[in-house]
């Protein structure tokens, strides 16, 4: 293959690549937005309480389940079948909702939806933000 056409194959791979993943990642976008406008006007300061409801929600919403599936003790590997890319996904989530850091130690701990509560809730302690 000519360098000139190999460069517009791959072009064209990465159009059709990206033409795929738009719509999905712009949903995901719009959800989002959503939940953080209402969020932000239900909340008067500007911070986010930590409701293990909502938690629930949020991460149900990202795994693509029912919330009542997501229970308390629900381990997210064997029971909801999460992949590694699943639970990226809920920490970079949860890292964004809650304006928290978490490090690489601390990740244990989102394995259910108890453990990810409690990791939250010391953290948003540490922060101040939790009574």
């Amino acid at each position: 293959m000519l360098p000139t056409a190999r460069r517009r194959a791959y072009r064209t791979r990465r159009l059709l690549v990206q033409a795929l993943y738009a719509a999905p990642i712009r949903r995901i976008h719009e959800r989002k937005t959503t939940m953080t406008e209402t969020t932000i006007s239900s909340d008067p300061t500007g911070t986010r309480a930590l409701d293990k409801e909502e938690l629930r929600v949020l991460v149900a919403e990202i795994l693509d389940l029912d919330a009542a599936e997501v229970t308390d003790q629900a381990h997210f590997v064997d029971d909801l079948d999460v992949d590694s890319l699943m639970a990226l996904e809920i920490t970079v989530r949860l890292e964004r909702e809650y304006a928290v850091s978490m490090a690489e130690s601390e990740l244990v701990a989102i394995s259910s939806l108890q453990g990810t509560y409690e990791l939250l809730e010391s953290k948003l302690k540490e922060k101040g933000e939790v009574a």
